[in-house]
């Protein structure tokens, strides 16, 4: 396994105190976002970033790529940043709500949804100019959307919601709930049927039936899990401390040794059609180069150096 630390070899585009929360690609470029407006792109998968300082700090706690290329950026102060050229540019757009905005995603229509505080749901098809919202009127944080096509969307949040919607985000039903102490950090599903939830303690659910039933699968750390990746036939977790686990049968496993991040793992992407993308706290930014997962049974990572 070969690990390049970009953090140490690009001392000007990522700074140790950078908090990263996401990353997006969409086949041209690669961005990352974090706090203060710190937002980086790549056009190598990974190999060097260039920095973008947006005006104003903006906390950044989102990105997606739609599938038209336009990258989107979710500002948690209720404000939408846009680029149609690869992150060269970014214009923004204020978020018509009174609510704290936590993630967002873009379905298959192009079409833009956030979800946060006071369990609203946002939807924009008009690149964020407007927005229609709709809440479950509880006082709750949705945490995580998806939609794994243009009908099937997923979106979950605290006390155990999990909401799912078959008409393209027409409506949405309460799904089997999660246990009402699981906080869901992280959210992936695969298809309709097939999903996983990260949240605290290393915990992660599996649901086999579209979220109606979930089950508890064994994991090898007690950090809380911020983000879940599928990369071709394999499935990713990062989590606390620089956790990397990947899944084995049902059990979750740690791929090789955790990362060398003196903080919290969060974003993970892919990068072509084998590599991932790591970010997280303290400027922890990574670009791992995964051949076969068999030849890392021995266990062991290494460091590429400036």
């Amino acid at each position: 396994m070969n690990l390049v630390g970009v953090a140490g070899e690009q001392a000007k585009s990522v700074l140790r105190f950078d908090q990263f929360q996401a990353i997006a690609g969409n086949g041209n470029a690669v961005v990352t976002v974090g706090g203060g407006g710190a937002l980086l792109v790549s056009r190598d998968g990974g190999q060097q970033w260039q920095r973008r300082q947006l005006p104003g700090a903006p906390s950044l706690i989102d990105v997606v790529a739609c599938p038209d290329r336009t990258f989107a950026a979710l500002d948690i102060r209720r404000t939408l940043w846009l680029s149609a050229d690869d992150g060269d540019s970014w214009n923004s757009l204020p978020v018509d709500t009174t609510e704290t905005p936590l993630a967002l995603t873009c379905d298959p229509r192009n079409g833009l949804w956030a979800v946060g505080s006071f369990s609203t749901i946002l939807h924009s098809n008009d690149r964020g100019v407007s927005w229609e919202a709709t809440s479950l009127d509880e006082d709750l944080m949705l945490t995580t959307v998806q939609f794994v096509d243009a009908s099937f969307g997923v979106i979950t949040g605290e006390y155990g919601t999990v909401l799912t919607s078959v008409d393209g985000g027409v409506n949405w039903e309460r799904a089997g709930d999660l246990p009402e102490e699981f906080y869901p950090l992280a959210a992936l599903f695969t298809d309709a049927d097939t999903g996983y939830i990260g949240g605290l303690n290393g915990q992660i659910l599996h649901t086999a039936d579209g979220g109606q039933s979930w089950e508890r699968q064994p994991t090898a750390t007690d950090s809380p899990i911020y983000g879940l990746l599928a990369q071709g036939q394999r499935l990713y977790a990062v989590g606390d401390f620089g956790t990397l686990l990947t899944r084995r049968g049902d059990r979750w496993v740690r791929y090789g040794q955790d990362l060398p991040a003196f903080s919290y793992l969060r974003a993970i992407a892919p990068s072509g059609d084998h590599d991932l993308l790591l970010a997280g706290g303290a400027g922890a930014l990574f670009r791992l180069t995964i051949d076969q997962l068999a030849g890392t049974q021995d266990g062991t990572a290494t460091e590429s150096k400036p």
